[in-house]
């Protein structure tokens, strides 16, 4: 089978070999009918050009690096979808992606971000949830690989955020508002409850939120009012369930900051209790994940633009690469409060 080159490419669409690399690339000015042209004679000839060679020429790699807690959740891969999306429309074969776990540890964390650095693996860091300093964060810096963090914030990183604090404000409001003052919060860690665990700063911000929304409305908090999550999953929900309804002041309300994988165990632990929610408890997700809008009853939870985020995520790490951003961008989406049957 013949070795199809660039040069193939560019006669079979009747074009100069530095015209189909300028299309494959998105570089340089032509008509549209002539991109079209070379697009349509690269997938006739199967043309896959040769990423290492091109990654040598230019001294840097075009791949994006996506570095998560875990590889496999709702909410990962709702970022990844997006960031998926707009992978193609930067040009054809131009970047890929690569995904890296950390496992939730900040030591597996340290020694990914060092292999994308030393090994020159990325050209550029996309961060899902993941806390850097300022010391990592200069080594990405003298090595010229720009980062974007998304669900998180440092001045000298390009980052891509939802407005947590008012997801969670808009939730305690909208539960005290009917009616329920016993309002307890499950959320992430929100400082490290175990060695080398990394804590998300969103849970942070959706604390302070809950704080303000119930201190604005007379609700008072303290300590048994925030029940934490050491991970996202169901099995989580349905330990803090129990727990809470162990005691006798049982909350009229829980704002499941965690996720809505997290609430889909309270949820299933509230049936097997034989507690009604939302009668005898509210519950609130985060995230709007697909799941929660099939569970019955249907999940009241706090939408967050997940594809949206990731698809600014890989369009701000492109533009970072090629040079486009001259000092960091910080993009703020906003949430959006789902009603629906289980507040």
């Amino acid at each position: 089978m013949k070795n199809i080159t660039i040069r193939d490419v560019a006669r079979k669409a009747g074009v100069s070999y530095v015209t189909v690399s300028n299309v494959i690339n998105s570089k340089g000015r032509m008509s549209e009918k002539t991109k079209k042209r070379v697009l349509s004679a690269i997938r006739e000839l199967d043309f896959y050009p040769d990423i290492t060679a091109a990654t040598l020429s230019k001294g840097r790699s075009d791949t994006v690096a996506f570095v998560s807690s875990y590889l496999s959740s709702p909410f990962v891969s709702s970022v990844l979808s997006g960031m998926e999306g707009k992978l193609y429309e930067t040009g054809k074969f131009k970047h890929s992606i690569e995904h890296y776990a950390t496992r939730g540890a900040d030591a597996i964390k340290t020694d990914v971000i060092r292999n994308l650095l030393y090994g020159k693996r990325a050209g550029a860091a996309v961060l899902l949830t993941i806390k850097i300093g300022l010391k990592l964060m200069r080594e990405f810096v003298k090595r010229k690989v720009p980062v974007v963090l998304v669900e998180s914030r440092l001045k000298s990183a390009h980052s891509v955020r939802v407005d947590n604090f008012q997801g969670a404000y808009k939730a305690v409001e909208y539960l005290i508002k009917s009616g329920r003052k016993r309002i307890v919060m499950v959320s992430g860690a929100v400082k490290p409850a175990v060695f080398d665990q990394d804590v998300s700063p969103a849970a942070v911000e959706r604390l302070d939120g809950f704080k303000k929304a119930a201190g604005d409305y007379g609700i008072k908090t303290g300590s048994e009012s925030v029940l934490t999550v050491d991970y996202y999953n169901r099995e989580e929900g349905e330990r803090v369930m129990a727990g809470m309804m162990k005691g006798k002041n049982r909350p009229d309300a829980i704002f499941c900051a965690a996720g809505d994988m997290v609430a889909a165990g309270i949820m299933g632990k509230a049936e097997e209790l034989g507690i009604k929610i939302p009668a005898d408890a509210a519950l609130i997700g985060y995230d709007d994940i697909n799941f929660g809008r099939v569970e019955e009853p249907v999940l009241t939870t706090v939408r967050q633009p997940l594809f949206e985020m990731g698809e600014a995520a890989f369009e701000t790490a492109v533009a970072a690469m090629e040079g486009k951003l001259k000092k960091p961008v910080d993009i703020i989406l906003k949430p959006e409060l789902v009603i629906r049957k289980t507040a």
